[in-house]
């Protein structure tokens, strides 16, 4: 991995981290539908507006072969939303936190029986360190964890969808006959889950979310960055997507709750306790270490 690409990660995880705590910040007070409504209204001016810059938009219209994958990103973007969800209401956070960190498992089991790639032991041993490091940074308690029926049944399917996602995406990607760039991918993905956002919005929403706004105005501005990262996240995540394999890209973003911690600790004045420093020092260690091990094996292959 260049160190141009390693960087454009590591900037991934802290946007993704702070796309995260404007989230929390609003779904203190609005509904997860309207604020899935918004923050995908606000990216899709932003999207389009860089495509009319960059003179893109008539690719939009140019998805021959592609279209239904396309559409499938979008359900699948949707899909991890609302099953997450689901999970909260059924389950709890606490449980939440740990099985949603799944999507590391499947997207490496995926790359094992699908992409017949070999993993290292070290690959499992980084992989394993790094989920018990952000288990200490995310203060989840493993030892008394315990499966709750069917809340955790959706927070397991919340995490296939991201990693089912990731590899749909790819595929699109690099087509061999009509690939897609990363501006239409992103856009069709954020447009499909706007619509759906907006349906269940606007049979499920009492009003209520419209009157927290007008009550407390600083939410708009929470509003507005998140959507603004949300596009930046989206361009960030399929440019390392297309360059990177999925399983590498899904483990260096166990760098996100990270940075989302460290960002709260500053702005949201949250307490930060040792054994978190520790599994900050675990995570940012073994992620080197993974890196370092896909240096070794490209040295190692045969040319």
């Amino acid at each position: 991995m260049s160190v141009g690409l390693f960087l454009s990660l590591l900037t991934l995880s802290l946007v993704w981290g702070s796309y995260y705590v404007a989230n929390r910040i609003s779904l203190q007070y609005l509904s997860p539908f309207f604020v899935g409504l918004v923050v995908r209204a606000v990216t899709f001016v932003l999207l389009l507006t860089l495509m009319v810059f960059k003179r893109q938009v008539k690719r939009l219209f140019r998805v021959k072969g592609i279209l239904p994958r396309l559409l499938l990103i979008g359900i699948l973007g949707f899909s991890l939303d609302i099953t997450a969800f689901i999970g909260l209401r059924l389950s709890s956070a606490a449980n939440g936190a740990v099985l949603l960190k799944a999507d590391i498992l499947f997207a490496n089991l995926i790359t094992i029986f699908f992409l017949k790639e070999r993993f290292s032991y070290r690959d499992w041993l980084y992989t394993v360190a790094i989920l018990f490091g952000v288990g200490l940074v995310m203060n989840i308690d493993l030892v008394n964890f315990r499966f709750e029926g069917v809340g955790d049944v959706f927070f397991l399917l919340s995490a296939f969808f991201v990693s089912l996602n990731a590899f749909v995406i790819k595929s699109v990607q690099l087509d061999r006959v009509n690939p897609a760039s990363d501006n239409v991918v992103a856009f069709y993905n954020n447009f499909v889950t706007m619509i759906i956002f907006s349906l269940i919005f606007l049979l499920s929403d009492k009003g209520s979310s419209l009157s927290a706004v007008r009550e407390n105005s600083y939410l708009i501005l929470s509003l507005m960055y998140a959507g603004a990262m949300q596009t930046t996240v989206y361009l960030l995540y399929y440019f390392n997507l297309r360059r990177l394999p999925v399983w590498l890209v899904m483990i260096t973003l166990l760098l996100m709750p990270v940075f989302a911690t460290v960002i709260s600790f500053f702005l949201l004045k949250e307490g930060l306790k040792p054994f978190q420093i520790l599994g900050m020092l675990i995570v940012l260690i073994c992620t080197a270490g993974i890196i370092i091990e896909q240096k070794r094996k490209r040295e190692l292959k045969p040319i």
